[in-house]
């Protein structure tokens, strides 16, 4: 089947109209998708992030129109991935709807009547952080105004919108501070930092900075989960030191997830090339590459760059995910604590949910693991396998 018939068909299937026949036509070609080396083009990291989001955002629209006309209880589905090289598909027509296709026919969950309404109180994360400045104040980001919050020397710090925080520095600074920005959980938060690097916090995550940079390089720290877009400067160069290891950039975008519950940090890189170090290794990432670090060792793979940085976009992502990561990640976001009783179950889930979503939502989600009984007390999440 050529390119046009398979579009023809789509066209069909998207209008309704399509034949029992042409229906197993197109499924028989989608399980033949990877066998087809036509369709298949190099795309960049940064590329396949663009055309998923822009895909998951036409497909959530056609959700949220259904489910908003329906008086049935809603369907929702989830975005089950079926391989490392479905995303590295040309931006076509022909990918789109072929994928459109898979997610709407082939994957589909359907969730129980809403949870008790103990769950109505707790809410997706927010933009919330807390700025301790180089004196020691400490100020709570989503309660202060937009607009300056304070300045040191002629360095001006702003925020400009709730949720976004903008360092400013003039001419001739004479002296910085190490500012830090946390976010609880359920908070997140983005920065831009005085040499024009931005930066995305996720919930329970750190950064510490200096005011402004000065010297031979551009040093900072962190914890939890950060994502980078690093203003290009070759003579100072970008380091981000977190535990057990340092990352040197020029200018670039990347990912560090150092999460202190998964006892190993990970960096992937979207686009242009750092450097990572530990205590035994230097090696060099190129886009579409994770480096993991646990402890001593450092390993290299190749991932979903899409995947990885779904919490910015709004979006939880799960690829074959240990059930104890899912809630783990949950519970950072929606600001509840977990308690697990039992043994370790080796049930995994795939599936990608947004950020959005209600906390009753995401309860009724648990609810359908087959392997645990989840129990709501107060905002304590109560995880007991079967």
């Amino acid at each position: 089947m050529d390119d046009q018939q398979l579009l023809d068909i789509l066209a069909k299937y998207e209008a309704g109209t399509i034949t029992e026949d042409e229906l197993q036509v197109l499924e028989e070609w989608y399980a033949s998708f990877e066998a087809n080396p036509d369709l298949i083009d190099s795309l960049s990291a940064e590329e396949r992030v663009f055309r998923k989001k822009q895909l998951q955002e036409k497909i959530f629209d056609q959700i949220d129109t259904e489910t908003s006309t329906s008086a049935e209880p809603p369907k929702r589905r989830f975005f089950f991935h079926p391989g490392p090289r479905l995303w590295q598909v040309a931006a076509s027509l022909v990918f789109l709807c072929a994928v459109s296709f898979y997610i709407f026919k082939k994957q589909s969950v359907q969730l129980p009547i809403p949870a008790s309404a103990q769950s109505n109180s707790i809410h997706p994360a927010t933009d919330k952080a807390i700025l301790t400045l180089g004196n020691g104040e400490k100020i709570m980001l989503d309660e202060s105004k937009n607009g300056e919050l304070s300045t040191e020397g002629n360095i001006h710090i702003n925020k400009l919108k709730p949720g976004n925080l903008v360092y400013t520095a003039g001419k001739n600074v004479e002296k910085v501070h190490v500012n830090t920005l946390v976010t609880p959980r359920g908070g997140r938060y983005q920065l831009t930092l005085a040499d024009g690097t931005q930066v995305w916090l996720n919930a329970q995550s750190s950064i510490s900075y200096p005011s402004a940079f000065r010297g031979s390089s551009r040093e900072v720290t962190i914890s939890g989960e950060v994502y980078f877009e690093v203003a290009h400067n070759a003579a100072m160069p970008f380091r981000v030191r977190s535990e057990n290891q340092l990352i040197e950039v020029l200018g670039t975008h990347f990912n560090v997830n150092t999460y202190k519950a998964k006892s190993r940090t990970k960096t992937t890189l979207l686009s242009g090339s750092i450097a990572l170090t530990n205590a035994h290794q230097r090696v060099i990432l190129k886009p579409g590459e994770q480096g993991i670090v646990a402890g001593e060792s450092m390993s290299i793979k190749n991932v979903d760059a899409a995947e990885v940085i779904a919490w910015k976009e709004g979006y939880f992502d799960f690829t074959d995910a240990d059930i104890g990561s899912v809630v783990d990640e949950l519970g950072r976001w929606y600001n509840v604590d977990i308690h697990y009783q039992g043994i370790a179950t080796s049930e995994t889930f795939t599936g990608r949910i947004p950020r959005s979503w209600s906390f009753e939502k995401v309860l009724n989600l648990l609810k359908t693991f087959k392997s645990i009984n989840v129990e709501m007390q107060g905002r304590r999440l109560i995880v007991e396998t079967k």
